[in-house]
């Protein structure tokens, strides 16, 4: 049961490193939030995948500064909270258009919220 829980935080955090990259190249969607996640990941997966991150001079310092409970830019909460509520809004209105989808997407989106606001705020 331990490999199986190793491959799939593995398999989660190279996911998690697609959509940082992702959301690098797109406007509407933050990266930082999906590299600490694929940090997160790989710390309990691979030590050669998480240095990899750590060390990376565009994520590294973000990824490092959350490890340490240093928090997150407020700059940072505001960008995700934001993109993720114009995701939400776009893409209930464009794609779903069922009742129960909408509510939850609206249910995971003020958890996702209450998170990102409940997280340390890095001081400047």
């Amino acid at each position: 049961m331990n490999h199986l829980r190793k491959i799939l935080l593995m398999g989660a955090g190279f996911l998690s490193v697609v959509l940082g990259i992702i959301g690098a190249v797109m406007p509407v969607m933050p990266s930082i939030p999906f590299f600490i996640i694929a940090s997160i990941c790989f710390s309990k997966s691979s030590k050669k995948f998480h240095d990899l991150l750590l060390n990376n001079k565009w994520v590294g310092p973000h990824i490092k500064r959350y490890h340490e409970n240093n928090g997150i830019k407020l700059e940072m909460k505001v960008l995700f909270i934001f993109f993720q509520w114009a995701g939400i809004v776009c893409t209930s209105i464009l794609f779903v258009h069922n009742i129960l989808g909408r509510i939850l997407m609206l249910i995971i989106a003020i958890g996702a919220t209450i998170y990102v606001l409940s997280l340390k705020t890095a001081q400047k």
